[in-house]
């Protein structure tokens, strides 16, 4: 009887334990599913017009990628790499941007002329264009790492006052400023941040 009752215990917890992963599992899938399907099929991005997103399905997670010929204008490369990384918990991870002009015809990619704070709005906005494109927006961003040139009391004050201005109203996350010496394309500033949707 001592044998039995074991055993009826010990079924009933397998089958508890099983319908927990089970629900686990469940919860994992609906999740990425419901992500999935936030993302657009393409973003808007001031001065680009409509842009196409891509993704790619990489282990767990969505590699998000703009159609970087209408961000950069043509170039005689394949960019080495995607617009942001989602994650199945909605964890954004948005690659590094700079404050690129709009594409002229057939011209080589360009950076926002007049220095930090142009290109800061400017690197924001494609930022922001990267967010949409994972189904988020800029109020979901946890954390901004900021790279400035030359990062001079007077440049500084530039980068912030374009940060500050693209951020208006909305909660500021939590952010970094490092100083370097120099940036892809000649640019100023960078950003990439960490976002949760």
């Amino acid at each position: 009887a001592g044998h039995s009752r074991t055993y009826t215990h010990m079924r009933a917890l397998f089958a508890a334990t099983t319908g927990f992963a089970a629900a686990l599992v469940l919860r994992s899938w609906l999740r990425r599913t419901l992500l999935l399907r936030r993302i657009p099929e393409s973003v808007e991005l001031e001065g680009c017009g409509v842009v196409a997103v891509s993704t790619q399905s990489c282990g767990s997670n969505t590699l998000v990628t703009l159609d970087w010929s209408k961000v950069f204008g043509t170039l005689p490369f394949k960019i080495p790499f995607c617009s942001a990384v989602l994650t199945e918990d909605g964890t954004i991870y948005v690659s590094g941007s700079i404050g690129l002009a709009p594409p002229s015809s057939g011209g080589p990619p360009s950076i926002v002329p007049g220095g930090p704070k142009p290109e800061m709005l400017r690197t924001m906005q494609i930022v922001e264009a990267c967010l949409k494109a994972c189904g988020a927006d800029v109020q979901d961003i946890t954390m901004a790492h900021c790279y400035l040139v030359d990062n001079t009391k007077e440049r500084f004050g530039e980068m912030n006052a374009a940060y500050l201005e693209f951020f208006g109203t909305r909660p500021l996350p939590a952010r970094i400023t490092v100083g370097c010496s120099a940036l892809a394309l000649g640019s100023c500033v960078e950003v990439d941040v960490i976002a949760k949707a």
